[in-house]
């Protein structure tokens, strides 16, 4: 009997330093057990919990100190750097964080593609309509690569998961360098399966015209019946139902699937639908970390939580793999996977902003408890988006109840008693502070912004620590499962600044 050729795993990138995956899933998982209380924070109850007291002595009198500002923050969470005076064990932390980062430098594949330029510019001006420059970047990027895998594995049916409006599909389909493959666009949600065939019909039209044919676009009408659309919700407990969809139109011969960032479980959902079947390939781009769930036995266990029957779950997105069998985030660590601290120092306005809005939600929770009549045991009402409509609207109403006590009112704490206002009448909450309650909250927490924002920044670095531990445990998990032969890819396929969830997974079993 001869030897079983292993599975490739060399197409998934690996941070300096690190030679095998098992290594480099070793030190991910002691960086987390050593660091993980830092991603379980929560800046909602930030002063109800008291987080910053968790922190080191050093660090805090560190980040107290009168000259040290909030840039230097955003400079350390977005690329590591640290001044002169930082205590030696915070510096250990954030070079350790950042030597332990999956690599997100965008991978250049072009010398590799089948598509010429001149067949990319066809693509942009017909099938990217209606997609914000971000959204047409990706689906022109993961497109090229989706199609040169289908025909390096030969697939006849290629399945677009949580297709959504039908983008990816169309250009799948439809645009020079296809693979030639029958295309299946699956949603859960039937509205967006009928918004893709509507706008589909709207985009062959134009393909019909004169001024595609002016432009020397070749039409073939058997294309039209190359897409078809159908609505399947799909969970971790649906995998196998995935499996019957994809290969449903083409018994014995390839499939494959795909997923530009398919939310939370679908993506856990995808990959073991990949594993449990004889599918030929997938290509997937995960995102929203927040929504996957954990294995609850071993979550109960690390949060000492006794679970009730409806808690389990039986078939957990996380762990997927064998290397990660007691690591545990919870709710606010899978958050913090979805902060991209990398993108603070290309919009320190839009930076500063989202930090003032969080430390004045922080504090709103803090004078609900202290004075409002909310337990600390008690859930923290949802405020969702405040948009400046909002504010505006409640500045007005402040400044009517504007009198002698708040004679001492400085810009910075009105904003704050206009926040409230704000907050409060979105969720139609019937309990109001005065404002001088909420200038006298904003004088009693000194330092409460810097410290707010230090910890902020201290959770989007494990916070890309943890996003790393999830790629390698699924890339783990494919090559675990992608049968002698087969090979496994993960690596940056987007630009990491205006594409934060950028990792694309690529798995392909022996032909």
């Amino acid at each position: 009997m001869g030897i079983q050729k292993k599975v490739d795993t060399s197409g998934i990138t690996l941070p300096s330093g690190f030679d095998s995956l098992d290594k480099y899933a070793s030190e991910l998982d002691s960086a987390y057990q050593q660091y993980g209380y830092l991603a379980r924070m929560h800046i909602v109850d930030f002063f109800v919990s008291d987080h910053w007291s968790s922190l080191p002595q050093e660090w805090q009198e560190y980040f107290d100190a009168d000259d040290f500002e909030i840039v230097t923050l955003i400079n350390m969470a977005s690329a590591g750097t640290l001044k002169a005076t930082c205590p030696d064990s915070l510096r250990t932390y954030v070079n350790q964080m950042f030597a332990l980062q999956f690599p997100r430098e965008k991978a250049n594949l072009h010398s590799k593609s089948s598509q010429t330029e001149e067949e990319k510019l066809k693509i942009l001006k017909y099938f990217l309509e209606g997609m914000s420059p971000k959204k047409q970047a990706e689906v022109a990027e993961l497109s090229q690569l989706i199609n040169d895998v289908a025909k390096a594995s030969n697939c006849q049916q290629i399945t677009d998961v949580g297709a959504g409006q039908g983008y990816l599909t169309r250009v799948l389909a439809y645009a020079s360098g296809s693979s030639g493959a029958e295309l299946l666009a699956l949603d859960h949600d039937w509205k967006q399966a009928y918004g893709a065939e509507k706008y589909q019909k709207r985009i062959l039209k134009r393909l019909k015209g004169p001024h595609a044919r002016a432009e020397g676009y070749q039409w073939d009408d058997s294309l039209a019946k190359r897409i078809m659309h159908d609505v399947q919700p799909i969970d971790m407990q649906s995998a196998r139902a995935l499996k019957a969809i994809a290969k449903s139109s083409i018994p014995g011969g390839n499939y494959m699937i795909c997923g530009l960032h398919a939310c939370g479980d679908l993506s856990s959902a995808m990959l073991k639908s990949f594993a449990e079947s004889d599918m030929a390939a997938v290509v997937l781009v995960p995102c929203c970390y927040n929504h996957i769930t954990e294995n609850s036995y071993v979550h109960g266990a690390v949060f000492g939580k006794q679970l009730n029957q409806s808690q389990y779950c039986a078939q957990p997105g996380f762990p997927l793999s064998t290397k990660f069998p007691n690591v545990v985030f919870g709710t606010n660590a899978l958050k913090a996977a979805c902060q991209a601290a990398l993108r603070w120092e290309h919009d320190f306005g839009r930076t500063m902003e989202a930090f003032k809005r969080n430390y004045f939600r922080a504090m709103l929770h803090h004078l609900m408890v202290s004075i409002g009549g909310l337990s600390t045991y008690d859930k923290f009402p949802v405020v969702g988006s405040i948009t400046n409509t909002l504010m505006e609207n409640a500045r007005l109403r402040i400044v009517d109840r504007l009198d002698d006590n708040a004679a001492d009112a400085t810009d910075d704490n009105i904003e704050f008693a206009v926040y409230v206002e704000a907050a409060l009448e979105n969720i139609n909450y019937t309990w109001r502070p005065t404002i001088a309650q909420c200038i006298n909250c904003c004088g009693q927490i000194r330092h409460g912004l810097k410290r707010m924002a230090a910890v902020w920044a201290l959770r989007s670095m494990i916070g890309a620590l943890i996003e790393s531990i999830l790629v390698v445990d699924r890339a783990a998990y494919l090559s675990e499962n992608c049968g002698a032969g087969g090979s496994v890819r993960a690596f940056a396929l987007f630009d990491p600044v205006t594409s934060p969830r950028n990792i694309v997974f690529v798995a392909q079993r022996k032909k």
